[in-house]
């Protein structure tokens, strides 16, 4: 028997433990690894993984569809606050733990971190550009990054509104099919 994502999202909404089990079973070990990519301490990611799941069983009502992002959205800002009150506690004579704490909280909440993610999106996304036929490229570069609406793309390419819908399904298409990885992360 295949159990459905709602079905089980369902039954742990409703409280059922055996469906929470599972769920701790599945991404433990996932969240630890996460959370240990920025807390040096093993028992401090632990205990940080495991108020994850406390939290997620006191909010089971308000899970919806997309579990893996809530649990490593919730695990992130847990290692953020435990960051947060470590580097309050950091003095003149810091220690490499402290320090440690300090740069990783540093390296979570900047902007250029997070922005090789969004560099290798960016890649992908002209890769893609790229491999789509000259004509659905035209369009889709002057419907998404220029910013035109279809009847202007028809006037200045010289095509009906048609071929240029026709165009942008196509594009649209071809696009979630090569950036799906960054969809589902999203």
């Amino acid at each position: 028997m295949q159990i459905t994502n709602s079905f089980f999202i369902k039954n742990i909404n409703e409280g059922n433990k055996e469906a929470f089990k599972i769920l701790f079973e599945l991404y433990y070990s996932k969240l630890l690894y996460v959370a240990q990519s920025y807390i040096s301490n093993r028992e401090d990611a632990e205990e940080i993984v495991q108020d994850v799941f406390v939290k997620a069983w006191k909010k089971r009502k308000n899970i919806t569809s997309n579990i893996n992002g809530y649990l490593f959205t919730v695990t992130k800002n847990s290692c953020l606050d435990y960051l947060r009150s470590k580097k309050y506690k950091l003095s003149k004579v810091t220690n490499s733990i402290q320090l440690e704490a300090f740069i990783n909280h540093t390296a979570l909440t900047d902007k250029n971190t997070s922005s090789i993610i969004e560099k290798e999106l960016e890649e992908k996304i002209q890769v893609a550009i790229d491999l789509l036929p000259e004509k659905c490229k035209k369009v889709f570069i002057k419907s998404r990054i220029e910013g035109l609406k279809n009847k202007e793309i028809s006037d200045e390419l010289d095509i009906s509104i048609k071929t240029v819908e026709n165009h942008m399904s196509k594009a649209l298409k071809h696009m979630r099919l090569h950036l799906r990885e960054f969809l589902s992360f999203f």
